[in-house]
Formats: structure tokens, sequence, C-alpha cells
């Protein structure tokens, strides 16, 4: 995760409605959100399971470009 932080990428949840969130990837400041809305009730675990999976993709695609 920190070869993410080292590169400006940033993955976090943002509110979308009153009751969902959704995850955007912030890339030295360009933003993109994700099209699935996590109940932030119920759904928090698969919530952050997505970020955990966005950090890891991103990680192994910065080292394979090294």
């Amino acid at each position: 995760m920190s070869i993410c932080f080292k590169n400006g990428v940033k993955v976090y949840p943002v509110v979308y409605d009153r009751n969902h969130m959704k995850v955007e990837v912030d890339y030295n400041g360009r933003k993109k959100q994700g099209s699935e809305t996590y109940n932030w009730k119920t759904e928090q675990k698969q919530m952050q399971n997505k970020i955990i999976e966005i950090y890891e993709e991103i990680a192994k695609r910065i080292q394979d470009r090294r």
C-alpha cells in the first residue's frame, strides 16, 4: 500500500446518497468513482474489502512497470 501512496494514489469511500457510499480512486488529483454502491450500515466490510483489492491491484501494476 505504501507504494501507492508514494505514487500519489489514494482509494477511499465517498458519500453517494443518504444511505450509500461509493469507492473513489484519486491519482494525483484525477478522481474516478466506482459504479458499485455500498450501504454504509450493512455493507462496510464489502466496501473495505473492495478498497483493499483495488490497492493490491494498483500496487501490482506499479511494480510491473518498473
